[in-house]
C-alpha cells in the first residue's frame, strides 16, 4: 500500500475535515436562506394583495360614488319620474361624466316605463313599458339600492374595436323609495389591470378578482372567461387561501372588507429557485475560494513546520553514509528542538562506543597478530637450527658463524623490540637473512634475486609476511625441482596498490587451484596465517593473488593499499 509524505496526509486530511464542516455550514445556511427567503416571499405576496385589496376597495368605492351621486341627480330623477327632465341635459351629464373618468366607457338610463338614454349609440337592449317583468331588470332591483356589478365581458364598441367591461348597476328610486328606473355604467378596468399588473408577485406571478358567485371579475389572461379548460385550471388555486401549490407557487386569497370582490395573487417559485441557485453558486464558490485559500495556507505552515524534520532526514542520511561530524539544527518549535537536541545527544552516545569498540578492535587484532606470529617462529626456528645443526656436523666453523650472526640478525629483526609492525625494508632484510640461511644449506640448488622501491622503505605491515611465501616456495617448489632453482622476491607498484610477490620456477601445480586450495596446498597454516594476518590488518582493500603453471613456477602476490589504514600503519 502506497504511503503518502506526512505533509501531504495532513493536508488530505483537513481538507477532508474542511470539506465535511463546508458541507455542514452550507447544508444549514443553504436552509436557513432558503427558509427566509420562502418567508420573505410569502410576506411580500400578502403584503402585495392586501395593499391591492386596498386599492380595490377604493376603486369600488369610487364606482359607488359615481353611481350614487347620478341616480341622486334631480335632473335624472325629474326625467324618470316623468316630471319635465330633458333628455339632453341628461344625455349632456353623461358626456361630461365619461370625459372626466378614462375608466368610463358608457353610460345609460332605462327608466320603468322603457325609456332609454344611451352614450353608445349601437348599444341594443330590450325595453318594454313595463320593466319589472325584465330578469335582468329585476336582478338589479335586488341589490335593494346597491350597486350591482357584474363580471368582466367582452363587448364590442361603436368605433369596432372590442374591449373587456364591467358593469355596475344601481336602481333609481324617488324619494318615498318608489322605482323610477336603472341606471348602468360600463368601465373598462385599464387602470385596474394596470395597478394589479405592477403588484409585485415575480416574475410569472399574476392577481384575479372574484366575485361572492365565483365568477371571474378580472383576470389579466382573457381567455379564462371563455375557456373552460383554462377555467378549470384555476381550479386548484381556488382552492388554496393561504399556501403553497405543489410547491410551484404560493396562492393567497383576500375578501374585500367593503366589497363583494377577492383578489387573489399567486406568486410564482421561479424567482425563489432563481435565489436559491445563486445562494447555493455563490456559497460553492466562495466555499472553493477559501478553501483552497484554506490549503494553500495550511501547506505553507505546516511545509515551515516540516522543514526541520526533512533536515532531521537528511542529516539521518549522511550519518547513514558515514559522516560523523554532522549534526542536526536546533530549530523550530519546542517539540523539534527537543527531538534535535536528543538526536545529537544520541549521536555523541554513538560517536563514543564506536570510538571505544574500535579501540578494542584495535587491541583485539594485536592480540591476534601477536598470536598468529608467535606460530610462525617456533616453525622457522626448528627449520634453522635444522640448517645449523647439519652445517656443524660437518665442522664448518665459518659457516656455522656466519650462519649464527644470519640468525642473530634475522631474531632481532623478528623481534623488532616487541613490536607486531615492521618496515618493509626491515621485513625484506629480514626475508633476505632467512635465505641467506637456507643458501647455506642448499648450496648451488638455490639462487634467489630481491628487487625492493625504496620510496616504500617506511611501509608498515605485519611481521614476518614474506619469510613463510618464501618458505614455501623453498621446501613445495625447489627442494622438489631437478636441478637448480631460482626464488625472486619483488616490490612493485600496480594502480592504488602495493603489489610484494614472492616467485619460485619450482614443480608448480598441476592445475590452477582456488584460493583455499592453494592455502591448503601450499603451507598450510603458515599460509593461511599470512592471509588472516594481513586481512585483519587491511580489510577488504587487501587480497592474495596465486599464480601457478606445473613444472614451471608458482607466484604469490600480495595486494596492498598504498594508503595504509589510520592508526594501523604505526607502531604501538
Amino acid at each position: 500500500m502506497r504511503r503518502f509524505p506526512l505533509l501531504v496526509q495532513v493536508v488530505i486530511y483537513v481538507f477532508l475535515l474542511i470539506l465535511f464542516l463546508l458541507a455542514i455550514v452550507g447544508g444549514l445556511y443553504y436552509q436557513t436562506s432558503s427558509q427566509a427567503i420562502r418567508q420573505a416571499t410569502e410576506q411580500n405576496t400578502r403584503n402585495a394583495i392586501e395593499q391591492g385589496g386596498a386599492f380595490l376597495e377604493r376603486y369600488l368605492e369610487k364606482m359607488k360614488q359615481t353611481t350614487t351621486s347620478l341616480v341622486e341627480n334631480q335632473t335624472i330623477q325629474d326625467f324618470a319620474a316623468q316630471k319635465g327632465g330633458d333628455e339632453a341635459e341628461v344625455r349632456s351629464l353623461f358626456q361630461a361624466l365619461l370625459a372626466s373618468d378614462s375608466d368610463l366607457i358608457s353610460a345609460l338610463l332605462v327608466t320603468k316605463d322603457g325609456r332609454l338614454i344611451s352614450t353608445d349609440p349601437s348599444l341594443s337592449m330590450q325595453t318594454s313599458s313595463d320593466m319589472m317583468s325584465q330578469s335582468w331588470y329585476q336582478e338589479a332591483l335586488n341589490q335593494k339600492g346597491l350597486p350591482l356589478i357584474t363580471p368582466a365581458r367582452k363587448e364590442v364598441l361603436s368605433q369596432g374595436k372590442e374591449k373587456w367591461l364591467i358593469t355596475i348597476s344601481q336602481e333609481l328610486e324617488d324619494s318615498q323609495g318608489k322605482n323610477l328606473g336603472l341606471l348602468r355604467l360600463d368601465m373598462a378596468y385599464d387602470s385596474l389591470e394596470r395597478y394589479l399588473d405592477q403588484l409585485k408577485l415575480d416574475k410569472q406571478g399574476f392577481a384575479f378578482i372574484l366575485n361572492d358567485q365565483g365568477q371571474f371579475v378580472y383576470h389579466p389572461r382573457k381567455t379564462v372567461y371563455s375557456s373552460s379548460r383554462e377555467m378549470k385550471a384555476m381550479q386548484p388555486y381556488l382552492a388554496i387561501k393561504d399556501g403553497y401549490l405543489k410547491d410551484q407557487a404560493f396562492v393567497y386569497q383576500y375578501r374585500l372588507p367593503k366589497g363583494p370582490w377577492t383578489l387573489v395573487g399567486v406568486s410564482s417559485l421561479e424567482g425563489l429557485k432563481e435565489l436559491q441557485g445563486q445562494i447555493l453558486w455563490s456559497f460553492l464558490g466562495t466555499g472553493l475560494l477559501a478553501l483552497l485559500l484554506c490549503l494553500a495556507g495550511l501547506w505553507f505552515v505546516l511545509s515551515l513546520w516540516i522543514r526541520p524534520l526533512q533536515k532531521l532526514e537528511g542529516v539521518i542520511l549522511k550519518v547513514a553514509a558515514g559522516d560523523k561530524e554532522v549534526r542536526a539544527d536546533e530549530k523550530g518549535s519546542k517539540e523539534l528542538i527537543s527531538l534535535a537536541v536528543q538526536f545529537n545527544r544520541m549521536l555523541d552516545q554513538i560517536e563514543e562506543l564506536m570510538q571505544a569498540v574500535q579501540e578494542k578492535e584495535r587491541n583485539v587484532r594485536r592480540y591476534e597478530l601477536a598470536a598468529l606470529s608467535s606460530q610462525i617462529n617456533p616453525h622457522f626456528l626448528y627449520n634453522t637450527l635444522d640448517t645449523i645443526v647439519w652445517m656443524a656436523e660437518f665442522n664448518d666453523s665459518k659457516r656455522v658463524v656466519a650462519m649464527t650472526k644470519s640468525l642473530a640478525q634475522y631474531f632481532r629483526l623478528a623481534l623488532n623490540q616487541g613490536n607486531e609492525q615492521i618496515s618493509l625494508k626491515d621485513e625484506i632484510d629480514h626475508v633476505r637473512q632467512y635465505l641467506f640461511i637456507q643458501k647455506q644449506r642448499y648450496g648451488d640448488k638455490l639462487q634467489y634475486e630481491i628487487e625492493e622501491l625504496d620510496t616504500f622503505a617506511d611501509y608498515h605491515l605485519p611481521k614476518l609476511i614474506l619469510q613463510p611465501l618464501v618458505e614455501n616456495a623453498l621446501y613445495h617448489g625447489i627442494k622438489e625441482k631437478v636441478g637448480p632453482g631460482l626464488i625472486r622476491i619483488e616490490v612493485r607498484e600496480e594502480g592504488d596498490k602495493l603489489v610484494l610477490s614472492v616467485y619460485d620456477n619450482g614443480s608448480g601445480f598441476a592445475s590452477q587451484p582456488t584460493s583455499e586450495q592453494s592455502l591448503l596446498r601450499l603451507g598450510g597454516v603458515g599460509l593461511r596465517n599470512i592471509d588472516q594476518r594481513l586481512k585483519l590488518q587491511f580489510g577488504s582493500s587487501y587480497h592474495m593473488q596465486i599464480q601457478s603453471e606445473a613444472q614451471s613456477y608458482s607466484r604469490v602476490s600480495l595486494y596492498l593499499p598504498k594508503e595504509q589504514p589510520l592508526g594501523l600503519g604505526e607502531n604501538p
